[in-house]
């Protein structure tokens, strides 16, 4: 039973079974244990990675070692020209919604800082605690592994190849952004075994990427004169090392 007025209520002793008082004093002291029992059990769900928010998601990632705000990761927005989207024009006096951007200063850092949402910060906590105890395989039906963490800080849209060397190669779909893509290496997500690197990261995404026939993941040219064979784009790499 979870309210516990009514639970020591019930065990009045049968003479005061139906004695008014005693059951209102009873039920008076048990509400000041009832508060103290709900407050505890509201942490249960407050507190459980998949419901917390705000601060008691702020927490959560203090203890896991993920801060909300994370430096250098949002590329400056200054003054500059359209074909740059990092860049603003001039404003609009009569136009508020056209917002311009200061000058850049020779000196000035090129990235900002990016305050995560809660979605954003519960899946890179949910990713940094499964790297805290990944193993130093690939794949692992035993143990989290090197790819189930890649798949949690990515939300499924990337992979890891071994390339047999002491490196590994980041595949990233194309629809992960350069900013997240450097939220991510900015926390130090990627896992790898000791003494092994990530020696590229590269912009591709199974059954899209252009490549041979002996890759089941790959498509090649298309065909002008049959419009369901449909070629593939190709990878493009974002990081060396």
């Amino acid at each position: 039973m979870n309210n516990i007025v009514d639970q020591y209520t019930l065990m009045l002793i049968k003479q005061y079974w139906e004695k008014p008082k005693a059951r209102a004093e009873i039920q008076l002291k048990m509400r000041a244990w009832q508060k103290i029992v709900d407050l505890l059990r509201a942490f249960e769900v407050e507190y459980d990675l998949d419901h917390a928010r705000g601060k008691q998601l702020d927490i959560l990632g203090k203890i896991a070692g993920i801060p909300r705000i994370v430096p250098m990761v949002l590329p400056r927005i200054a003054f500059g020209f359209d074909n740059n989207p990092n860049s603003r024009g001039f404003a609009d006096r009569f136009n508020a919604l056209r917002e311009g951007a200061p000058f850049a200063r020779r000196f000035e850092p090129q990235y900002t800082s990016m305050q995560l949402t809660d979605n954003q910060y519960r899946r890179l906590i949910r990713a940094k605690v499964s790297l805290n105890v990944t193993s130093a395989y690939i794949a692992s039906d035993e143990r989290i592994s090197i790819q189930d963490v890649i798949n949690q800080a990515f939300a499924g849209r990337a992979y890891v190849v071994d390339n047999q060397d002491m490196s590994l190669t980041l595949y990233v779909s194309p629809s992960v952004s350069l900013d997240e893509l450097r939220l991510i290496r900015r926390l130090n997500l990627l896992p790898k075994p000791q003494g092994v690197r990530y020696s590229l990261v590269i912009l591709a995404e199974p059954g899209v990427t252009f490549g041979f026939s002996n890759n089941p993941n790959s498509r090649g040219f298309a065909d002008r004169f049959d419009p369901t064979r449909k070629g593939g784009i190709f990878a493009r790499r974002l990081i060396n090392g």
